[in-house]
């Protein structure tokens, strides 16, 4: 069950035994960065990155001198930053850990969540649970910036699982107050017209 059900790290596991995942680009997505620098967060402001995978954002917000803790299901993507940090020299929290089991004494810690395509990864009856995670981590008034990859298809097909402009909106903006979402105009190749580009502040 483990290996076929995304609700599982084996099922993420199995992906990064098979080499770097396809969705990977070794590098942190353009939008984000453009995205980051734009928002007024301090350095040293505590960062949250659900999902990190091999943790390209983690990297690029730890350089940035961000107080960065990186959260992935998978234990080799986990093993993979923490050793893409240490060669880099950078410094941050590393974590192995299911997102709907997070510690309470995360809540209302963070000011900054970044989200590189974690939500059209959870599974559609688990959403409005990611959601409030999102919301539990962050404090009062905290940006959250994703980057929210556009899928279409049936809902058994995933991950990723379908995902719309106006699912982002649908399950967000009852949380979140959306200052913005489009797309942005510099997504990696194959990916232009397919992602949205959002920042909310936490109501």
């Amino acid at each position: 069950m483990g290996l076929s059900d995304p609700g599982t790290a084996g099922f993420w596991d199995s992906i990064y035994d098979d080499g770097t995942p396809p969705w990977d680009q070794d590098q942190a997505a353009p939008p984000l960065v453009r995205g980051v620098d734009a928002l007024t967060v301090p350095a040293g402001a505590r960062v949250f990155v659900p999902g990190c995978g091999l943790g390209h954002e983690a990297l690029f917000l730890a350089a940035q001198g961000y107080a960065v803790t990186a959260v992935d299901f998978a234990a080799k993507a986990v093993a993979g930053l923490r050793l893409r940090a240490a060669k880099a020299g950078l410094c941050l929290d590393v974590v192995q850990a299911d997102l709907f089991e997070l510690p309470t004494v995360m809540d209302d810690s963070f000011d900054l969540l970044v989200e590189h395509t974690c939500f059209c990864a959870i599974p559609l009856d688990r959403r409005a649970d990611y959601v409030q995670v999102a919301a539990r981590v962050l404090r009062p008034g905290a940006s959250l910036l994703g980057l929210f990859f556009e899928v279409d298809g049936a809902p058994e097909e995933g991950p990723p699982f379908p995902t719309t402009r106006a699912d982002v909106v649908h399950y967000f903006e009852p949380v979140f107050h959306i200052q913005n979402l489009e797309q942005p105009p510099d997504s990696f190749s194959g990916r232009r017209g397919r992602e949205w580009l959002g920042h909310m502040l936490r109501r």
